[in-house]
């Protein structure tokens, strides 16, 4: 028997970027990992330029997750003003040059700090998931050094948050606790579906309307788990601060709960 964590996502909108491609920006119906672990760095207070932190975490956590209710998809046809690019090359270019330190603007206050001709209006079609419903799981890979963090350090920290946790994109809150709670089982599978939420309760009209459609996602090998599909997915970080993911393979299968189907806990 293992340990994981597991928690409860669900919010109005939510995004699980995909690879993308120009000016589209597509969302996954399943968890991203690197979603999941940027929200679980963002609840330990881990910056973007904290390299050391983020190969830390990724390096320590396994992944699995299962989606719920998929919800419906939302398109955003998405205009924003912003610096040019060619411009922000420039920046940086000469930051180098003079040994100075540069990133690029932060907030929307730094991008309109600008002169108006500086700006480029730019163009999007973004991709959300509409009152969809998901959980996530994760446990400690085998490791030669003691972990930097324990389980029950990152289910404290998912608790109480110190950066507020998004799904997926910062405009896409979160409407219920994450609940987050360690449970013992023989995989992460079993241990989401031992995981007890008191918000499902909330949620029982999305989750009765979802019934059938549950799927589980889940990387490794595991005893008593065996694969509809696997596919491989570009969501493994491998530098936050320069936008770099590798790929990785994942297992994917539907799920049907055990107590005859209902995921409202008794």
């Amino acid at each position: 028997m293992d340990q994981f964590l597991c928690f409860r996502l669900h919010g109005p909108l939510a995004s699980w970027g995909d690879v993308a491609v120009g000016e589209r920006r597509p969302t996954s119906p399943h968890l991203s990992r690197s979603a999941v672990l940027g929200l679980t760095a963002a609840a330990l207070g881990l910056r973007r330029e904290d390299q050391g932190g983020w190969a830390a975490l990724e390096t320590l956590l396994g992944f699995a997750s299962r989606t719920d209710a998929p919800g419906e998809l939302l398109i955003d046809f998405h205009t924003a003003q912003g610096p040019a690019e060619k411009l922000l090359r420039a920046e940086a270019s000469a930051a180098r040059r003079a040994g100075a330190s540069w990133h690029r603007p932060a907030t929307r206050k730094a991008e309109l700090a600008h002169s108006r001709q500086a700006l480029d209006t730019l163009l999007s079609t973004r991709q959300y998931r509409m009152d969809a419903a998901w959980v996530a799981a994760l446990w400690l890979r085998p490791a030669s050094e003691p972990p930097r963090w324990s389980l029950a350090d990152l289910a404290r920290a998912l608790a109480r948050p110190v950066f507020v946790p998004y799904l997926g994109r910062k405009s896409c809150p979160l409407d219920l606790p994450l609940e987050p709670q360690v449970v013992v089982a023989a995989n992460p599978v079993e241990a989401m579906s031992r995981a007890v939420f008191q918000g499902d309760g909330l949620l029982a009209p999305l989750l009765d309307r979802a019934k059938g459609t549950a799927t589980v996602q889940w990387e490794g090998v595991w005893p008593g788990l065996t694969p509809a599909q696997s596919v491989r997915r570009r969501d493994r970080v491998t530098s936050r601060s320069r936008w770099q993911f590798a790929e990785r393979e994942e297992h994917q299968a539907p799920w049907r709960q055990a107590t005859g189907g209902s995921n409202v806990p008794e």
